[in-house]
């Protein structure tokens, strides 16, 4: 495990069927800020985001079969890693943290580990997307040395990073 996740106490266990309960809560903390405003009861809110979740985790598990389904572990579990890295361009499908997690250091460490193995193993790089609406994230991939690539697609950027 790379000294950055060490000195914070983090690591890495695959996810299997036992954490999809851990998987949706994570989840729903993702979408926790962007659901507030939404005018419906807690009850249907939450209705919605379970069927978000089972939709993402089937079109995932479906479209990434040979992807690595990581849950970012401190203390218990505190995020997710997807990692695709079965093509040149290894591809982070997902990542995210639950909220009191964030702007602590752990997206940076997390990515930078994806990084050095990528580099390690001759990808030819990374590539993630972003939300348009996720300046924080976009501004934390650009200082990891991301960069846009292509327009914005159904909300989204494309970012990529190439080892030099």
């Amino acid at each position: 495990m790379d000294a950055g996740l060490r000195s914070l106490g983090a690591s890495f266990r695959r996810a299997g069927a036992a954490d999809l309960d851990v998987l949706r809560t994570l989840h729903h903390s993702f979408r926790e800020a962007e659901m507030r405003p939404v005018p419906w009861t807690a009850a249907q809110k939450l209705a919605f985001l379970d069927d978000q979740f089972r939709l993402q985790h089937l079109h995932f598990v479906t479209h990434y079969t040979r992807a690595d389904f990581l849950v970012v572990e401190q203390t218990g579990p505190v995020g997710r890693l997807y990692l695709d890295r079965s093509t040149p361009m290894w591809r982070v499908i997902d990542i995210g943290f639950l909220p009191q997690i964030r702007g602590a250091g752990l997206g940076s460490a997390v990515l930078g580990w994806v990084m050095d193995r990528a580099a390690a193993r001759r990808a030819g790089g990374v590539d993630l997307h972003v939300a348009a609406a996720n300046p924080r994230a976009r501004a934390l991939y650009a200082r990891m040395g991301f960069a846009p690539e292509g327009g914005v697609e159904a909300a989204h950027q494309r970012m990529v990073w190439r080892p030099s």
